[in-house]
């Protein structure tokens, strides 16, 4: 099958590009697809804090975060190397803290209402890249795309497909 733009990856990462896309160039929007290896509501791990910095993303994209439940966070501690320290909003909160498989899947059909595919249960196996296409192999079909976009995370098919050799560098948050 062949699309324009191919997105690897149904995070909040791999549908804010595609929901950005649409807003700047609508007339892609029939020419994105995104695959998803999981499908959603999709169990997620991560802590689940929003900032007011990605919520201001997602208002310029004209969604409302506050459609998810949310718990509001006025103070943060961070804590590194027996050095704490703590930070208050006043007038408004530090971040959000919400689930990942609501979001995520909240994110999701924002994107499909945008008019954006999305197909779910989909393993990427191996991503080549060509002169004039990228060739993307997946357990059900082959897809040739103009543009790939690897959104699924550091350790993800398409960081070991396209830089095999290089290092994996991770950080975690507790």
């Amino acid at each position: 099958m062949d699309r324009d733009i191919l997105i690897i990856g149904g995070g909040p990462g791999g549908l804010s590009t595609a929901l950005h896309l649409d807003r700047i160039a609508p007339h892609l929007t029939p020419r994105i697809l995104i695959l998803e290896k999981a499908q959603y509501p999709r169990l997620k791990l991560c802590a689940g804090g929003l900032t007011v910095d990605a919520e201001f993303l997602l208002q310029q994209l004209g969604l409302d975060v506050s459609e998810i439940p949310h718990v509001d966070a006025d103070t943060i501690h961070f804590d590194f190397e027996a050095k704490g320290l703590n930070i208050r909003m006043r007038d408004q909160h530090a971040l959000r803290v919400i689930r990942r498989d609501e979001f995520d899947h909240w994110l999701a059909i924002k994107t499909r209402e945008a008019g954006i595919e999305i197909r779910e249960g989909i393993t990427v196996k191996n991503i080549v890249p060509k002169s004039n296409e990228v060739i993307v192999e997946t357990d059900h079909e082959t897809f040739h795309a103009q543009i790939v976009v690897g959104a699924d995370g550091s350790n993800g098919v398409t960081r070991r497909c396209i830089f095999p050799d290089e290092p994996v560098y991770t950080a975690r948050v507790l």
